[in-house]
């Protein structure tokens, strides 16, 4: 009897097998509505909504961002004069893409954008943050690291719109590079420019000072520099000056232990200690009243401004040389135009989506459903129905 019940449920097991996969196939014929009703239920409202998607449509542009022209910085400085260390100071400082990116998701940047094309309007923000914020969502940026081009992706509804709203990112750009001093020949050009300005002032301050030291003490100036020797006294002064700006902007960049700062902190103390030899041995203190004084010390002012006048002219014009061979700023590759085909909704892909998901909720909720039944045609399934709807009921 032991044998016989065991081949008997040996040879039950395959049976069982094929029950279950015949029952897989009962519930899913039985419950073949309810699979039909939510796939179509969840393709209909997929259907509904993308077609209320509106399309958005991507512009693209490719911009080049300016290169550094390193060879050109460098024959610059064979060319300089007292202040070549300052211009060597700046060279080697480089431009990567992502200051570039940086510029552009930049606050000002954007805020310009916004107002430029009224943004804040568009997108019926309530402030200029969200307007930011919708922006930012609609913009791409992508800098290409072999390339080192930079990519800009606007989407709009309107394909003109689109396109306006990336060459406007470049747009703007450009408007900002030419506030700021990016590469090596800007830095040195707007420095020269920042020092023409002060001494091109204290220039001035300097002539109306010895026009009336001249008139108080009524001497011919020139003919007494010319014999004492404070001419040469002034052009050491034209050198220390020249020297001080040098080294003050060499400041920002090396530290005390530099050479080159060292180098120019000994040339220093060597025009200072000649120019004090100097003027000490002139006689000029000694040999004049208190007014003849104040008006060779304000004839020696102005011959300093103007040696660092000269100077730092010479030294701006080739930093724009140097600015020139550089080439324009900003390079756009591919200008936006506006998109023929939208990008986006993909509502085909959106629809299957939608209807794969609802067959796949559709097949559960039909084991489900047909697991129920089963459970409740006995009265072992009946009762652990009803301790399952206890459990999960708020009532006690």
């Amino acid at each position: 009897m032991t044998e016989q019940t065991t081949v008997q449920s040996q040879t039950a097991l395959p049976e069982d097998d094929e029950i279950s996969l015949i029952d897989l196939a009962i519930a899913l014929g039985e419950e073949k509505a309810t699979i039909l009703m939510v796939t179509g239920l969840f393709t209909a409202v997929a259907v509904a909504l993308a077609l209320q998607m509106p399309n958005i449509y991507s512009a693209k542009t490719v911009m080049v961002p300016p290169q550094q022209q390193q060879s050109g910085a460098a024959s610059a400085l064979a060319s300089l004069g007292g202040l070549a260390g300052l211009a060597g100071s700046a060279a080697g400082i480089k431009s990567p893409d992502e200051m570039y990116v940086a510029f552009i998701k930049s606050e000002g940047l954007q805020n310009a954008v916004i107002e430029k094309l009224s943004l804040q309007e568009r997108y019926k923000a309530k402030s200029v943050t969200d307007a930011r914020a919708a922006l930012g969502g609609a913009v791409r940026i992508t800098p290409d690291k072999k390339s080192g081009l930079i990519t800009i992706e606007a989407d709009d509804q309107d394909p003109a719109f689109a396109a306006q709203l990336a060459n406007a990112h470049v747009d703007e750009l450009r408007v900002l590079m030419g506030r700021l001093a990016v590469t090596d020949a800007q830095q040195r050009r707007m420095f020269y420019e920042q020092q023409i300005k002060k001494v091109q002032s204290e220039l001035a301050e300097a002539e109306q000072s010895f026009r009336k030291a001249k008139a108080q003490s009524g001497m011919q100036v020139t003919a007494v520099l010319a014999e004492t020797g404070v001419r040469a006294s002034a052009e050491l002064r034209g050198q220390i000056a020249a020297r001080e700006v040098q080294m003050s902007a060499m400041s920002r960049f090396a530290t005390a232990q530099n050479p080159d700062v060292q180098r120019l902190g000994s040339e220093l103390s060597a025009l200072r200690a000649q120019l004090a030899k100097l003027e000490q041995g002139s006689g000029v203190a000694e040999a004049t009243l208190p007014l003849q004084q104040q008006a060779v010390k304000s004839y020696r002012d102005v011959k300093v401004q103007e040696a660092m006048l000269e100077v730092l002219i010479k030294q701006y014009e080739l930093a724009r040389v140097d600015e020139a061979k550089e080439g324009p700023l900003l390079q756009q590759l591919d200008v936006a135009t506006a998109p023929e085909r939208k990008a986006k909704p993909k509502r085909a892909i959106i629809v299957l989506a939608a209807a794969f998901g609802g067959l796949f909720l559709g097949v559960l909720l039909a084991f489900i459903r047909r697991a129920m039944r089963k459970a409740a045609e006995s009265d072992q399934g009946s009762s652990q129905i009803a301790l399952l709807q206890k459990a999960w009921s708020f009532k006690r």
